[in-house]
Formats: C-alpha cells, structure tokens, sequence
C-alpha cells in the first residue's frame, strides 16, 4: 500500500517440508520488503530485503539486500521525456569471503518522438546468488545501447511513420580482462506502419557468440567448448490489422549460424471469432545445418481465450515443440468478484510423445488455485 510519499510492500511465503526417496526438499520460509520513497513528481528512491530462511537451521540464512533510484522529467527541453535510472545489490551466500556477490547497473534514455535514445550498463559478478528471485545470467558486463529515429510523413494517405534504428548488446568477461563473449547488433533498415496498424520491416542480425562450455544445440549435434562465432542473419516480419477479424504474422529469417545456416520461417494467425472469444494459431520451422550435423525443429502454438463477461474468463493455452517432444496444456479460469478480489483456477498437463509406442505418457499435473484480496483503508 501507501503512506504518505511511500509505496511498502511485504511477501511472506512459507513451503512445506516434502521427504523423499531423493531427499526432498526442506521447509523454508522467503520474507520480500519493499520500500519507495517517492519525490518531485516522477522520480523516486527505493531498497529491497529479501530472506530464505530453512526452518530447521540446515542452511544458512540467504540474504539480499539492494538500493535504487530513478530521476525522470517529461518536461525536458519543454516537452521531452528524460529518464535516469540504477541500482546496487548484495548477496550473502557461501562464498561471502571470496566476493564478487554484488550487481549493479545504470541505464539514461530519451523515449522521443521521432528520436528514440538508450545508454546502459550492467554488472553481475560471478558469485551473485539471489536466494529469492531468479538471476539468468552471472559473470558478465553488459553494455546495451540503442538509436532509433522514427520521421512521420506529413499527411500521408496511408503510411503513419517509418522507423529506422539499432539496439546493440555486448556482453563482457570482467575476470577475463573484459574478453568479448557476446556481441548482438539488431539493425532495423527500415519499418513501415500505416494508419492501419499493419506493418513491415527488414532487420539485420549480425551475431559473434563465444562459447565457454559444450554447447549440445540438438541431440548428438554438439558445439564444441572455447570456439567463438561470428555471423550475420537477416529477417523479413509483418503483421495486419488486429483490427479485422483475422489478422496474420508471418515471418522468416535466413542467413548463418553458428558453423552452419538456419532457415525459419513463423507464421501467427488471429481469429476474433466474436466479441470474447479471441484464438490464436503459431507455427514455427527450423532447418538447421552445421558443419556438426544438421536438423528440423518444428513448433506448433494453439491459445483460445473466452471473455463470458467483463469479470469471468477462461484461457486454454496447448503448445507442442519437436525438439522436446512435449505437449503441454494450460487452462487458467480467472472470476474478478470485485475489482481488486480475484479467484483463479489453474491447471497444467504435460505429456511425452513416446517415439517408440507412438503414444502420449503423463509427465506431471498440476493444480492451483488463488484467491487475492484487497483492503484499502
């Protein structure tokens, strides 16, 4: 809630302690405390604790703790937006007495029209452990830029504006005196949006990757560890008017890979079959060849949403991939009792295509429920 010019929120969550054959897994509790303090009129400071407390003291208490600010003006330059954000994390883990458990970043930008500016750099060293949460990556600076100019055509009968720009990420080894490890460069030669909303662009990909460890990309077909890649793709998307009743995404995109090419081609498509009932349809192909083998991977997507109501909704997602041989379903049920009082029901199936007998074998079902409710005072 709020009090004040500050924003609190606290999570508590408690698990239960599950034995087993492999060992289970161990009660704990996980505490989250968030506090912003906000000022002038769109700008604040903040910090996060979080804890992950095991009950029967078997581990020690892992803690994080973290600061953040953000300045921002939708007045610069008269009626410009600026913003500047960062932050600082600490972790405790077992490896306090080494270090290297901290992350930090910083990051300016100028969301305009026409011009769109973005400077960023990030850090997150090798011993970060973020009990609580999830970290993708560790070990590595980012630095994360992008230019994008956006001119609209005076009065044009069809086109809204055309968007020209880059986002480049590079992401450096900081124990390896900054050692490239990854450089992805996003080049959008040209995108048209027309008053429509259709659009089309072109993009171009040039790609180097560096690869630490064994990189097995498909069964048997394995990249091998301490190689580096240096490779440029190219890609070709549009989409029609959401507005219409069926409205298409296709894609492809071709160009090198790795030590080989790859050619993928995706289509979606939207059917608003009428006012509520909202479906949605991706395939997605793969023809992969390098010089370590080649393969096909094939994706097959299927959403079918239900509004009955402004407050009751149903959401079948299915979803099928070569590559895993799962099929998988989700079908959440969301009742809004109130605005602020919610009662979901969710329930998750996944099945193996056995190759062998042909046939569909249960890996894990799950049910959930939530019920979430708001007391304002």
């Amino acid at each position: 809630g709020q009090a004040g010019a500050f924003d609190i929120g606290v999570l508590q969550v408690q698990t239960g302690d599950e034995s087993g054959n492999d060992g289970g897994s161990l009660g704990e509790d996980f505490t989250v405390v968030r506090l912003k303090r906000r000022m002038f009129r769109e700008s604040f400071i903040g910090g996060m604790y979080t804890l992950r407390h095991t009950r029967d003291g078997a581990l020690d208490d892992r803690q994080t703790i973290g600061v953040d600010l953000r300045l921002a003006t939708s007045n610069f330059r008269g009626s410009d937006n600026l913003n500047a954000t960062g932050y600082f994390l600490r972790t405790s883990n077992s490896l306090d007495t080494v270090g290297k458990n901290a992350a930090f970043g910083a990051e300016i930008a100028y969301p305009n029209d026409p011009w769109n500016l973005r400077a960023g750099y990030q850090e997150i060293q090798e011993n970060y452990e973020a009990a609580v949460g999830f970290t993708r990556r560790t070990g590595f600076r980012l630095l994360d830029q992008a230019v994008n100019f956006s001119p609209r055509p005076q009065q044009h009968p069809w086109i809204r504006n055309f968007r020209f720009g880059a986002d480049m990420k590079v992401f450096l080894d900081p124990d390896d005196n900054n050692r490239l490890l990854t450089r992805e460069l996003d080049i959008t030669a040209i995108q048209i949006q027309t008053h429509n909303q259709e659009q089309i662009q072109f993009q171009v990909l040039p790609t180097y990757e560096f690869l630490e460890r064994d990189f097995e990309i498909q069964d048997g077909v394995v990249l091998p560890a301490f190689s580096d890649y240096s490779f440029t793709r190219y890609r070709i998307q549009g989409r029609s008017s959401n507005r219409a009743p069926i409205s298409v995404q296709p894609q492809v995109e071709w160009g090198e890979f790795f030590s080989g090419d790859r050619l993928q081609v995706e289509t979606t498509l939207n059917y608003r079959a009428a006012p509520g009932h909202f479906y949605t349809f991706t395939h997605e192909w793969n023809r992969v060849s390098l010089a370590e083998g080649d393969f096909t991977t094939t994706l097959y997507r299927a959403i079918f949403e239900t509004q009955f109501n402004p407050r009751i909704s149903l959401v079948n997602n299915v979803q099928y991939d070569t590559q895993s041989a799962v099929v998988g379903w989700q079908a959440r049920f969301r009742w809004i009792v109130r605005p602020g009082n919610d009662f979901y029901f969710v329930y998750i199936n996944n099945w193996l295509d056995d190759p062998v007998t042909g046939t569909l074998h249960t890996l894990d079902r799950r049910l959930s429920t939530k019920l979430l409710y708001t007391h304002r005072f």
